[in-house]
């Protein structure tokens, strides 16, 4: 347990999730008197813990204080992974990027190239943070995690990283807590807490080199028994003809839908492309050969998403990525796809919306898990 943690009153642990609150608000959310809530306040505000933001506007009486946790009493570290690029970065206490960096790379020249490049660039951002005010790593990568051991786990993009404990490589040169976690499932959080905080049942699907989701079940981020929940890139459709897939099997939804699959195939049509992006624009110029291949496979992931639909029953569904870019089109066919095979109950009060989050929303998700992790959940078990 870090210094920033240990000398602070769980009164704290009811701004999780609640950026600013009165007096009152604390009161009745922790069932303590108003003196005892007074007291609290007042001690924690010497420690630096929480500061004074502002008042509630006037009804009639005395303005309500506002009161929120001081930014500046700790930090997270976060180290994000995706197929194509990687961010390092540092957030505050109100889950606040204060300072970030990123660069280019391809996940699949290994970890023996990239852990060093990420470690070191992590490691020069917390170098302007006191030690005692970090207080751990969130870790994310686009790949099935086991959380138990901290590795990843036959991820299909990930090739060279199968078994490799990422989480000691990072414990062992920061000397900080670490966890390591699945890209969607952060995206997912972000899109929770931020954006939709009060739908209890909510799916995010990422389309990118790869496809993916995350599931908000009953309000908290689900991540199954060994934390394989939400592959839905490697569904199959036995029905159909597939091409193999990175995982080995044939006739994946990723062998049809995803990025780095509609590469390969608008490259078989004689397009010299390398990038999903360059395949979106052929689109958007009003290539019929092109909008006719991603309007399959928008038509695919909508057959998949209706099968999670039935299982789960969201009532949201968040998608995000380059396939869908601005193109009504191409979302429009995957509703059409849900509705038409989603069971009319689990469809009925289903709503399919793009992602109002930018492309920081992973990072902004590591930020808020780092918070819960290494703050919030020490502070409810003291």
């Amino acid at each position: 347990m870090t210094v920033a943690v240990h000398h602070f009153d769980g009164l704290l642990t009811y701004f999780q999730g609640n950026p600013r609150l009165t007096r009152t608000q604390l009161e009745e959310m922790s069932g303590l008197s108003r003196i005892s809530v007074s007291q609290k306040i007042k001690s924690l505000i010497n420690a630096q813990a929480l500061i004074e933001v502002g008042f509630l506007p006037s009804i009639g009486g005395r303005k309500a204080s506002l009161f929120s946790i001081n930014p500046a009493i700790g930090y997270v570290g976060i180290c994000y992974f995706s197929a194509t690029f990687l961010i390092v970065a540092v957030a505050d206490m109100t889950g606040a990027i204060v300072s970030s960096k990123s660069q280019d790379i391809d996940i699949s020249d290994g970890p023996k190239i990239l852990l060093p490049i990420a470690l070191d660039s992590l490691e020069e951002l917390l170098k302007k943070i006191p030690k005692s005010k970090q207080l751990g790593i969130i870790v994310g990568v686009p790949g099935p995690v086991s959380h138990n051991s901290g590795k990843v786990v036959s991820a299909p993009i990930m090739k060279g990283w199968n078994g490799v404990d990422i989480s000691s490589r990072f414990q062992d040169q920061l000397k900080l807590p670490t966890f390591l976690e699945n890209d969607v499932n952060l995206m997912v959080i972000a899109e929770h807490r931020l954006v939709y905080p009060d739908i209890d049942n909510l799916l995010l699907i990422k389309l990118g080199t790869g496809i993916g989701s995350g599931l908000i079940i009953h309000g908290e981020l689900h991540r199954g028994s060994d934390g394989a929940a939400g592959d839905i890139g490697h569904n199959q459709f036995d029905a159909l003809e597939g091409t193999i897939c990175r995982c080995g099997r044939s006739g994946c939804l990723e062998s049809f839908s995803s990025g780095w699959s509609l590469v390969e195939r608008v490259q078989g049509l004689g397009y010299k492309v390398k990038k999903l992006s360059e395949i979106e624009k052929l689109a958007r110029n009003g290539n019929v050969e092109i909008i006719i291949l991603l309007t399959r496979a928008a038509e695919l992931i909508g057959h998949a998403l209706a099968d999670v639909v039935n299982l789960i029953n969201p009532s949201k569904i968040v998608i995000q990525g380059m396939i869908i870019g601005e193109s009504d089109q191409i979302l429009a066919t995957i509703k059409e796809a849900i509705y038409q095979r989603g069971a009319a109950l689990a469809t009925s009060n289903l709503e399919i919306v793009r992602t109002k989050l930018g492309e920081d929303r992973g990072v902004l998700g590591a930020a808020l898990l780092g918070l819960d992790k290494f703050f919030f959940s020490k502070l409810k078990t003291r």
